[in-house]
């Protein structure tokens, strides 16, 4: 497994044609017998048999347990034996592959965000998998109902993800199964004077039942983790309930049978016991973490950028038999079935169900073994749930929690160079993503991202933008990465997906024909059903008054399930309900949902305060919890005195909960604490757009509708008041402080929305706020600080405001005094201007600007850089706009940190609209180089901006082949190495790109893709015919070489395909691919490179490895093969230290190669060892096919004098030297060259039994 250090348990199943040599395997390594792990009883007697007949007498058991046995036979071919005795080595392969695909996913399995827990809990699953599987392998005859229990485990331990109840069931079944063969053993097949007929009878039973009960849990597990129809069948078994039941059965039964414990001697017992323990601590898989794992988790903690699940688990469970007209529909199932990979965009009006639905999906429907499913879901109310690089965060993390193995180094090695801006860069995050999707055992990949309208309008450009080019024709068939998109029908998002159109397949949740609309009408009254029902068994309705109910919602046309909730909420909530009026209740009922959402709101206790109560909720940059909201509809009344706002200010939390029910109603929600609208469409209502007209205060107040009766403005304006307000006063006081965070934080992003024109009132608070060393100050800027990174220290008044973009204070200064224009602060030296120009607060720029007496060319101290270069670089195209009118800006100033000009900036950055306001000014400088020579063009072509290489090419004034000094890496190179098709083509487009430019490694654009696995940009290089397929970099490396290293098995084959490539290409180290292929496990290179047929299969390495050496030492069955069946190979090679691959194969305890008979099993190495010396490393089953060859010299000496039998002396090895012993050719009394005999070896180590065994020959020497 990669990435952690384990010690596998030794157990191989050998072929038939070997039966006759196998070694008597009575005991195992750790002295425990296999009678004493496992006894079998004949099958008359069989306990296992017996539970399984005992579960098949009950109808629901019965059909469970045959729903697990079809799908362990038919998802995971195990034919469950019907005669134990034959199928053994069948059962043990089974087990012994999903151990190793538990092996690699492991310590990734996550329950809840309680990783350390669950690390911890699965870490002794696993354990007790690893014993199950050694006392299924070891069993003379095992049943074949314990044979399913154990594949249970495994299967488990795979699949299971989320499930608490299930999960400690499985840790309890994985510990059981050990305990119950134990248990057997000692109670009924040992024949012992106190165990009586009655009690070996009692305990039979109480043991059958008990296997029964393990059993059905993994049986039920199975079914359940498949989804197979039987665990909707029988529902209720498989809740976290009917977990917890069987789970608290199996303890209550494996009590009682230890409670027969009094009748066994306790020092048996004790000492059965320690033998198991000994078992577990021998093949313990646990150890110390590697470097890899750390960074690894590290990993995973940096693509946590938001709590993804939380969210997604905000949205309803589907009502049962709802979404079904979806998942029946033909281009849903197309899309689903499909081989091949592809994009379903589902469009939804609001209200349509369209997150209840994903969430299904995700959680319920599209989930199998032979997929991962990956999700996010975007919401507006949330910062951090807006952003395309978070939803790429998250689904990357769930794809590599699912699937570790794709998680390449290299995306570890970028992590320690880029730190957090890693996730931050979606253009880094969906270049892991699409080349971890290309990989051969990535499997399919399906990416679910909900509500696609609700992500920022440049990130939703960039998304769609990628998702055009990662569908275009080239790269259809380069993975399987699936994507499902919902949100809303905007003509915007058709407009992005309009060059894919016909490969795009749509579904709209309204229905687009009469037959789809039917069928969704009638899931609604599906929910209308179970919702009317739940509410006459609340409120003891007769059932003719549950039928009106229902018959009156399903009669309103155009229903949707937002306006069935908001409906039936708004009939439970009135008075009179509950006294079986329901004729007058329902007889005018709201008809959309706009007059469900005005119903709710007319019923509140207080207009004026639950409008100002929504003004403050739909301002809020965050969800405001309970306590911040109770402060700041204290504070928002105005200048009052700390003791007035105590009294206003309601501490308990579930009396303000009460307290806004009764303003706002149904209109608010209270999860975990934080208050939310209702619904994404309550916003919608509620806030009217900027050029509508507001109504006035009297006239909102007495009008019935809500409808767009708030102002954004007029909002941010109450909450910059409250946040102000609330920092001015002091508000040390312990039940005050709840709102620091939220007003410190927020208070100027408030202000700058709420004045844009001028207000005194507000001017002289923030101006007081932004007084530098002032308690006020201090207060809000101690918690500000914290989340960001850059800010002015000591600054003026105006130097602050600047910053933070108050253009307000600024006024009020410059209209006061026009003094400390170019202030610097004391830790950056920038200047107001500066400041703004880094921000691009528009606003401030054009009042200082305005004054004509800033310096418009003043740099700072840290980095010499001018109000341009800031503005540029972060893409403040307003703000550029405003200073390059000025005509006074220097437009080529270059940095002193990186002598980068703002072209540069803009270029590196990508912000086409700033590149091409620069070029539009006359004197700047196209080609300018910074300190390393990079131009403008080679950053933008690093970088990925398809736009501005455009741009830049189209002045016709760029050097296409400028060489940066670093690197020596041409545009085409950077574009290359990145992967970045549309900038490559485009470069290639020019008649003057040199395509075999080389950087300071020799390497060239085609090096650098492959090395990357680029491989559409290997594609276009390819295609140009002009590109030198064996170019050799420093190393002597060529594109083939790293393609084969990599094992990018599709970079191999567009390489052969040229027909020009040397298959046999030798670095410096004297490396051919098909030498790195062979060393790097990659199987599917080895075989694209042998099937040339021109590949040498001997070639040797500087250290004289070959081929064969490596993929031996590795333990790679499959390459070997593949080289054996060549006929070619020398098996007999020594490589500079003399050793064979026969040496190799004893050290890891590889037996097929002695299966060759050209094999050498006698050969010596330069330090005097033969392969026999593998009793150096406790290989017996090698051992015993060396010696049956009869060819090796069991004498044999080494360097320093030690023969066989002294290495397995000294090292303790029981069973090797028993071996040894057995031939009686072996001189017991040999002496190394210090004069130690096998014997004192052994005894110097205090090994007993090795002593013991030396000893009872009657001749060994000491």
């Amino acid at each position: 497994m990669r990435g952690l250090s384990f010690k596998k348990i030794p157990w191989r199943v050998r072929s038939e044609k070997r039966s006759s040599q196998r070694v008597d395997k009575s005991r195992s390594g750790d002295g425990l017998s296999k009678s004493e792990l496992l006894a079998t009883a004949p099958q008359d007697d069989d306990l296992w048999l017996k539970a399984e007949l005992l579960l098949k007498k009950n109808e629901k058991t019965s059909r469970i347990l045959a729903a697990a046995t079809e799908i362990l036979e038919a998802d995971f071919r195990f034919q469950v034996p019907s005669n134990a005795l034959i199928a053994r080595d069948q059962i043990c392969s089974f087990l012994d592959a999903q151990a190793r695909e538990l092996e690699e996913k492991k310590w990734v399995v996550t329950l809840g965000g309680h990783s350390i827990e669950v690390e911890d809990r699965l870490t002794r699953t696993f354990r007790n998998v690893l014993i199950v599987k050694d006392i299924i392998h070891t069993a003379a005859a095992a049943s074949p109902p314990a044979a399913v229990a154990c594949a249970g485990v495994m299967l488990v331990v795979q699949a299971v993800e989320q499930h608490e109840s299930l999960l400690r069931g499985l840790e309890t079944t994985s510990a059981l199964i050990p305990r119950l063969h134990l248990m057997e053993d000692l109670y009924l097949q040992h024949p012992n004077a106190k165990v009586t007929a009655r009690l070996r009878k009692e305990f039979s039973g109480t043991l059958t039942l008990l296997y029964s009960k393990v059993i059905e849990f993994q049986a039920r597990a199975i079914c359940y983790l498949r989804n197979h129809s039987v665990s909707r069948l029988f529902r209720n078994m498989f809740k976290q309930d009917g977990w917890n039941d069987l789970v608290q059965d199996m303890q209550r039964l494996e009590t009682n049978a230890q409670s027969f414990a009094s009748v066994i001697e306790p020092t048996v017992v004790r000492e059965k016991l320690d033998s198991i323990e000994k078992a577990f601590l021998k093949d313990q898989i646990w150890r110390t973490t590697s470097t890899r794992d750390e960074k690894a988790k590290q990993f995973f903690k940096l693509l946590y950028t938001c709590p993804y699940r939380d969210r997604k688990d905000r949205n309803s469970k589907r009502v049962p038999g709802t979404c079904e007209w979806f998942t029946s529909h033909s281009r849903f199932q197309k899309w689903e079935h499909s081989d091949q990979s592809g994009l379903l965009w589902v469009t939804a009006d609001p209200g349509c169900g369209k997150s209840v639905l994903t969430k299904f999906l995700v959680d319920d429907f599209l989930p199998s073994h032979r997929r991962t499913v990956c999700y996010f879901f975007f919401k507006d109310d949330f910062p951090d749930q807006r952003s395309a690089a978070n939803a790429l965060s998250a689904i990357l993390r769930q794809l590599f929690m699912a699937q570790p193995h794709l998680l390449p180094d290299s995306v570890l090695e970028k992590q320690d160079t880029d730190g957090d801006k890693l996730v931050g860069s979606f253009n880094d995050l969906w270049g892991i993503l699409t080349s971890v999707a290309s990989h051969l055992k990535a499997g399919e990949i399906i990416c679910a991202l909900d509500a696609l309208d609700e992500c920022p309008e440049d990130d939703r450009k960039q998304l769609i933008q990628a998702l055009k080019i990662l569908y275009s024709e080239e790269r259809l068939e380069k993975h399987k990465l699936k994507f499902l998109v919902t949100s809303r029908p905007y003509d915007h998002i058709r407009r992005g997906f309009q060059e894919l159109e016909d490969k795009v397949p749509t579904i709209h949740l309204s229905g687009e024909g009469e037959v789809e609309t039917q069928e969704i009408s009638r899931e609604i009254d599906l929910v209308i059903k179970k919702r009317v029902a739940d509410i006459g068994k609340q409120n003891d309705l007769r059932p003719d008054e549950c039928l009106y109910l229902q018959q009156q919602l399903t009669s309103v046309r155009n229903r949707t399930y937002l306006w069935v909730s908001l409906t039936l909420d708004v009939i439970e909530n009135m008075s009179g309900f509950t006294k079986g009026n329901i004729r007058q209740t329902v007889r005018n009922l709201p008809q959309n949902v706009d007059e469900a959402y005005d119903r709710i709101l007319n019923r509140t206790s207080d207009k004026a305060k639950a409008r100002k109560l929504l003004h403050i909720i739909t301002a809020a940059e965050r969800p405001l919890s309970l306590r911040e909201l109770s402060l700041a509809m204290a504070f928002s009344t105005g200048h009052r005195s700390i003791p007035d706002i105590l009294d206003e200010h309601e501490k308990d939390d579930k009396r303000f909960e009460r307290s806004i029910r009764d303003l706002c109603g149904l209109f608010l929600v209270v999860i975990g604490g934080k208050v939310y609208l209702l619904h994404q469409t309550a916003k919608e209502f509620l806030v009217g757009s900027s050029q509508s007209v507001p109504p006035s205060p009297n006239d909102s107040l007495q009008s019935n509708t809500w409808k767009h009766c708030l102002k954004s403005e007029e909002s941010h304006k109450i909450l910059a008041h409250t946040c102000m307000s609330y920092l001015i006063h002091d508000t040390t006081a312990d039940s005050l402080h709840y709102f620091l965070e939220y007003a410190a934080w927020n208070w100027p992003s408030h202000f700058r929305r709420a004045f844009a024109q001028y207000d005194h009132e507000a001017a002289e608070l923030g101006s007081k706020l932004c007084r530098s060393g002032s308690k006020v100050y201090e207060t809000w800027f101690r918690e500000y600080r914290w989340q960001i990174y850059i800010f002015p220290r000591a600054p003026t008044t105006l130097l602050m405001a600047s910053y933070l973009g108050l253009a307000a204070v600024v006024k009020l200064h410059l209209d006061t005094e026009i003094v400390g224009l170019d202030s610097k602060d004391s830790t950056y030296g920038r200047t107001p201007l500066s400041w703004a120009a880094w921000n691009g607060h528009e606003a401030v720029m054009k009042l200082l600007l305005d004054t004509e007496k800033v310096d418009v060319n003043s740099r700072d101290s840290e980095y010499g850089r001018t109000p341009l270069s800031w503005a540029a670089g972060n893409g403040h195209e307003a703000v550029m706009k405003l200073l390059l009118d000025t005509e006074k800006v220097d437009v080529n100033s270059r940095d002193s940190e990186y002598g980068q000009t703002p072209l540069s900036w803009a270029a590196k950055n990508g912000y086409t609209a700033v590149v091409k306001l620069l070029l539009d000014n006359r004197n700047v400088d196209v080609d300018s180089r910074s300190s390393d020579s990079q131009t403008p063009l080679s950053l933008a072509a690093k970088n990925g901006h398809e736009a501005v290489v455009k741009l830049l090419l189209d002045t016709k004034k760029v050097d296409v082949n400028s060489r940066n000094s670093t690197y020596g890496r041409t545009s085409l190179s950077w574009a290359a190495g990145n992967g970045h098709e549309a900038v490559v083509k485009l470069l290639l487009d020019n008649r003057n790109v040199d395509v075999d430019s080389r950087n300071s490694d020799g390497q060239t654009p085609l090096s650098l893709a492959v090395e990357n696995g680029r491989e559409v940009v290997m594609k276009l290089l390819l295609d140009t015919g002009k590109v030198d397929v064996n170019s050799r970099d420093s190393d002597g490396q060529t594109p083939l070489s790293w393609a084969a290293k990599w094992g990018y098995k599709a970079a191999v084959k567009l390489l052969l395909d040229t027909g020009k490539v040397d298959v046999n290409s030798r670095d410096s180290d004297g490396w051919t691919p098909l030498l790195w292929a062979a060393s790097k496990w990659h199987e599917a290179v080895v075989k694209l490179l042998l099937d040339t047929g021109k590949a040498d299969v001997n070639s040797r390495n500087s250290a004289g490895q070959t081929p064969l050496s490596f993929a031996i030492w590795h333990g790679h069955e499959g390459v070997v093969k593949l080289l054996l069946d060549t006929g070619k190979v020398d098996v007999n090679s020594r490589d500079s230290k003399g050793q064979t691959p026969l040496s190799w194969a004893v050290k890891r305890g590889y037996e097929a190669l002695l299966d060759t008979e050209k094999v050498d099993v006698d050969s010596w190495d330069s330090d005097g060892q033969m392969p026999l010396s593998a009793a150096e490393n406790r290989h017996e089953a090698v051992i015993k096919l060396l010696l049956d060859t009869g060819k090796v010299d069991v004498n044999s000496r080494d360097a320093d004098g030690q023969t066989p039998l002294s290495w397995a002396a000294k090292r303790g090895y029981e069973a090797a030297v028993k071996l040894l012993l057995d031939t009686g050719k072996v001189d017991i009394n040999s002496r190394d060259s210090d004069g130690q005999t096998p014997l004192s070896l052994a005894a110097e180590n205090g090994d007993g039994p090795v002593v013991t065994l030396l000893e009872n020959t009657g001749i060994a020497s000491p």
